[in-house]
């Protein structure tokens, strides 16, 4: 099986049964045979793997067509895998418990915590969660890529994130089966938190966390450009640690530095815990308004999209508004 991770359609294989998951490549038409599940909608579930069927047998056989199967998704992560995962497994294999175990872990990658009903998976979810994304280290090291990102080439990245979502769903498949322990199980994320904390005090010690006034409550944003690696957003969330959830908004912007062509990258995210979390749904309109006051200023902006408490401005194109403008967009 192939795995590949694009937001390019002219880079899907024609010769393979399409298995689209946690994500739409825009322009991607899909063929007689090919399977598209993608929860990014005002009415989607919260996670990737509550929106396909439960097998039979495995999801592979009962929906193949004979070709070879290609798993595309637009942005690698732990729900991802699950979902790719979770099409590969045996009905037998999927017990309850391993069936909460896959989806503490979804929840835990997409919205950094977990519902009520998974809190006892909650502290393995997150340690899976931090292992998978460790991975990305080591492979980049197996590719003998360069140690400064910005060097890398669109192929080198293509490349990079569909290993990363090959090996982070074979792991899953073959734990959920009972033939390794699941990421995290062995103590293999206990150094992730060491860095989260220390890229919290780099936040704090940089002033990389701004106010935007709004007319309700001040909107926190995080500049991390330049910053000399990924940063996990739980890292921007300890930052606000101390804060009065009441008097701040419930929305997060992250700014970034687009790795096409240089400029800014927006993450529009949420702090879960928020008391107003649960009313936000940015597919309702807000990535809408962006996306228009975007090609207001460039005609052939990429849209902004993501799901409903999380997204971003264009893969393709970098943004060209100011986070005042982003943050006066939220509520119009």
């Amino acid at each position: 099986m192939r795995y590949l991770v694009t937001t390019y359609a002219d880079r899907i294989p024609t010769d393979h049964q399409i298995m689209m998951v946690d994500g739409t490549v825009p322009g991607w038409v899909a063929r007689p045979g090919d399977q598209h599940w993608d929860h990014h909608r005002p009415d989607g579930a919260e996670i990737q793997m509550d929106e396909m069927p439960f097998p039979k047998q495995t999801l592979v056989e009962e929906l193949g067509n004979g070709q070879p199967i290609c798993f595309v998704t637009t942005l690698v992560d732990a729900d991802a895998c699950c979902a790719a995962a979770w099409t590969q497994l045996p009905a037998v294999a999927l017990t309850p418990e391993k069936v909460a175990r896959l989806r503490a872990i979804a929840w835990d990658c997409d919205h950094l915590m977990v519902p009520d009903a998974l809190q006892p998976w909650a502290a393995f979810a997150a340690k899976a969660v931090a292992t998978l994304k460790m991975r990305g280290s080591a492979i980049a090291a197996q590719l003998l890529y360069p140690q400064d990102r910005k060097q890398w080439s669109p192929q080198q990245w293509e490349t990079y994130t569909s290993v990363i979502f090959k090996q982070g769903t074979e792991w899953l498949v073959a734990a959920v089966q009972g033939e390794c322990l699941f990421p995290g199980e062995q103590g293999e994320a206990d150094e992730y938190w060491q860095i989260l904390a220390a890229d919290t005090q780099q936040i704090l010690q940089e002033n990389r966390m701004q106010w935007v006034e709004t007319t309700t409550h001040p909107l926190a944003v995080f500049d991390l450009r330049k910053f000399g690696h990924p940063v996990d957003p739980r890292s921007t969330l300890a930052a606000l640690e101390g804060y009065d959830l009441e008097t701040i908004r419930p929305e997060t912007l992250t700014i970034r530095e687009h790795r096409r062509g240089g400029g800014r990258q927006y993450v529009l995210g949420c702090i879960p815990r928020h008391p107003q979390a649960h009313t936000l749904n940015y597919t309702a309109g807000v990535f809408e308004r962006l996306t228009q006051a975007e090609r207001a200023i460039n005609t052939d902006a990429d849209s902004w999209g993501g799901r409903r408490t999380v997204g971003g401005s264009g893969w393709h194109t970098p943004s060209q508004l100011s986070p005042q403008r982003i943050a006066a967009l939220l509520d119009t």
